[in-house]
């Protein structure tokens, strides 16, 4: 789900199509060690006009994937297995993160890489750590003259938040409920992701959304930085369900094993989440991506502060 070793661009050129329709920006690069920049504000929002981790997905795919995908051979190519997120701090509504990844471990007689990454807000504060763990694949990569042609994605308008007076004074659920009904926003993230919900309850939540060509990247699978924004978007929900009229909640921490590649031409994903224990002040979240014959594609579990 990241890019071969010969698919890293040297600065000041973008990583391909997908982290050009995102923003993301290459700082430095050298073997093992990359350092990557991305713009957040609007276009990448959930419903509450946050930036939440889900809105750097692709980044979060790309730094530490991409630090240990530049230190392989030539034309061997990098597979996220598993990465993991923790927020440090609450991510800026508008401004740059930063992100630099490392590559930490690699043995290639294994074939598994391990990496690990910062990311920084515009005062240098750190605002998320990574890590990852990554598998070497040969395997041809389908889609790499397309996403790597330079040609740029239509960057499509975002669709808006929900306003202030539709959140206030609501409980969590109702408002979640709202979404599933479209009678409130659902959030440009969401809206750029196509992500529809489709079940809601307290606790539980089911959605859909369909793999799309923009979505790839060269090996002509869906990128993982989507799979990422998609399972942070629904852990959000879920744990929105839980709360009270007017109380705040964020994701503090995701953790996703990657199990499946779905195919870019593939059948819609549907995504689940369920809280598994939701205490006064933390929530606990399994949620997974499955295909159309009902294949988990990631697994993933999160906590929730509940403020």
């Amino acid at each position: 789900m990241t890019t071969a070793a010969e698919d890293v661009r040297p600065a000041p050129e973008l990583l391909d199509r997908l982290n050009l329709l995102m923003g993301v920006q290459v700082r430095e690069l050298r073997p093992g060690h990359l350092v990557l920049a991305q713009e957040v504000g609007p276009r990448f929002h959930d419903h509450r006009g946050h930036t939440v981790l889900g809105s750097m997905g692709v980044l979060t795919d790309a730094c530490p994937g991409g630090a240990l995908g530049n230190s392989v051979p030539k034309g061997v190519g990098v597979v996220l297995s598993q990465v993991s997120a923790t927020l440090a701090a609450p991510m800026p509504a508008h401004g740059t993160i930063v992100a630099t990844g490392d590559a930490v471990h690699l043995d290639a007689d294994s074939g598994m890489g391990l990496a690990s990454g910062v990311m920084h807000d515009g005062d240098g504060n750190v605002v998320a750590v990574l890590q990852s763990r990554s598998v070497l694949v040969t395997r041809p990569r389908a889609n790499a003259d397309a996403v790597l042609s330079g040609e740029r994605l239509p960057v499509p308008a975002p669709e808006p938040c929900a306003a202030a007076d539709e959140l206030a004074g609501r409980s969590g659920l109702d408002i979640v409920d709202d979404i599933a009904s479209e009678r409130i926003a659902r959030g440009p993230l969401a809206g750029l992701l196509d992500l529809r919900l489709t079940d809601v309850e307290r606790g539980n939540l089911t959605a859909s959304f369909t793999p799309l060509d923009w979505m790839s990247n060269p090996l002509g699978s869906i990128q993982g930085g989507i799979l990422i924004s998609a399972a942070d978007l629904i852990n959000g929900l879920v744990a929105q369900t839980l709360t009270a009229a007017d109380q705040q909640y964020r994701i503090l921490d995701l953790r996703i094993d990657f199990i499946r590649s779905p195919a870019t031409d593939g059948p819609p994903i549907t995504a689940e989440a369920e809280v598994v224990r939701a205490g006064r002040r933390l929530a606990l979240i399994e949620s997974r991506l499955v295909d159309g014959s009902g294949q988990t594609l990631i697994r993933a579990s999160a906590s929730a502060q509940l403020l």
